[in-house]
């Protein structure tokens, strides 16, 4: 059904390889500001439920 669905869009395949890049490029910005992310103020918050 989602095949039949699919195949009557035009460039239907552009719209799926660009929503898949956005996903990608979402999650490797996110991998990189938590790379970056302050090390002090991420300890902090770690140990914020505990205190």
């Amino acid at each position: 059904m989602f095949k039949q669905f699919i195949s009557t869009i035009p460039g239907a395949d552009s719209y799926m390889i660009f929503s898949l890049l956005i996903f990608l490029v979402f999650f490797v910005l996110v991998g990189v500001y938590l790379f970056w992310m302050d090390k002090k103020h991420l300890d902090k918050m770690r140990k914020m439920p505990l205190e």
